[in-house]
């Protein structure tokens, strides 16, 4: 379902109307952490904001956390996700793209569409919850449990945007160069809560813990909290 056709009511949870992302949580090994940094900042969202279509990348992370880092590339549609521009990246990592990405570990990636996203402000503070699909899941029954859970907890102090991703499993699992340097797992939904400040992302998780997500057909994981932002770049 693209951001156009998304619940009466619904729309991007930002005013660039992004209408997909990729969603990425990782670690990594202790040995690589100044590289990681060195990389991630100065060559690879920079390279990446550079690409057609994609519209913001940002970085957040729970110090002492697994996974530790949350990364979340916003694009235009999924079609940019898809697309040759991008796929030569993904197939020509650089140098250093190919020396941090043997310190990855712990990796989930997930190319999404935007299913039901409210609010228009980016957080400091993000609750990024994935959740795997069970026997008898249902995208419409998701959508549905989201588009009455999301506005509660838009109506909470210091939640800032709500929204809804939907893995899109042929885009997620496209065989590059750069898929291959590291083992991922695919979530096939995530609801984010974007937040001001900490407080607010703390009460979040509880909010979303008590909801019966599982009536949808969706497992939510266990390991959600909450993100603190580190870098945004926006095209």
């Amino acid at each position: 379902m693209q951001a156009s056709q998304l619940p009466p009511g619904a729309g991007p949870a930002s005013p660039d109307a992004a209408g997909a992302a990729v969603l990425i949580w990782n670690d990594v090994q202790a040995p690589g952490r100044d590289l990681f940094y060195q990389w991630h900042d100065k060559e690879h969202m920079p390279e990446r904001l550079g690409l057609p279509g994609f519209v913001r990348g940002r970085r957040y992370a729970a110090a002492g956390a697994s996974p530790e880092w949350f990364t979340i590339y916003e694009t235009a549609s999924l079609d940019t996700l898809v697309s040759p521009a991008y796929l030569e990246r993904l197939n020509s990592p650089t140098p250093a793209t190919t020396q941090t990405l043997k310190f990855f570990e712990n990796t989930a990636r997930s190319v999404c569409d935007l299913r039901y996203g409210i609010g228009q402000s980016t957080g400091g503070f993000v609750v990024a919850v994935r959740f795997d699909a069970v026997q008898g899941g249902n995208d419409s029954a998701m959508t549905a449990i989201a588009a009455r859970v999301l506005p509660a907890l838009l109506a909470q102090p210091g939640v800032l945007a709500c929204k809804l991703y939907g893995a899109d499993g042929g885009a997620s699992r496209i065989d590059t160069a750069e898929s291959k340097t590291r083992e991922f797992d695919i979530p096939s939904w995530v609801v984010m809560v974007e937040t001001s400040h900490q407080a607010a992302a703390e009460r979040a998780i509880e909010f979303v813990k008590a909801v019966d997500w599982e009536a949808a057909g969706a497992r939510a994981r266990s390991d959600f909290r909450a993100y603190a932002l580190e870098i945004c770049l926006s095209q």
